[in-house]
């Protein structure tokens, strides 16, 4: 049962990564891009100076980033996950914990 879980799963997640490659192909194919557009800015209201990337430090930068990942990119990457589950799943990769407890005696 456990395999067939698995093949199950490595099926979906490869169909999930090949549909979100093709999905980004096609909007390749299918926009230009401009060679001169400008990088996104907005003014400051207090200063009235201009600041890149709306004025947002790194890490509100990145999560506004990864809110708003596109619908191919999310295809490939629980394709990814669920090849990486199959995996785990069929026993390719393995995961072990051990812990002792006891005295250690000095020699």
């Amino acid at each position: 049962m456990r395999d067939a879980i698995a093949i199950i799963m490595a099926i979906l997640g490869t169909v999930l990564v090949l549909s979100g490659a093709a999905a980004l192909w096609a909007g390749a194919v299918a926009t230009t891009r401009e060679s001169g557009a400008a990088p996104a800015t907005r003014a400051d209201p207090a200063t009235g100076a201009e600041s890149d990337a709306f004025g947002a430090g790194r890490v509100s930068r990145s999560m506004d980033a990864m809110s708003r990942l596109p619908t191919p990119d999310r295809l490939i990457i629980w394709g990814v996950v669920l090849l990486a589950l199959s995996a785990v799943a069929v026993g390719a990769i393995t995961f072990g914990a051990t812990a002792t407890t006891g005295t250690s005696t000095g020699n």
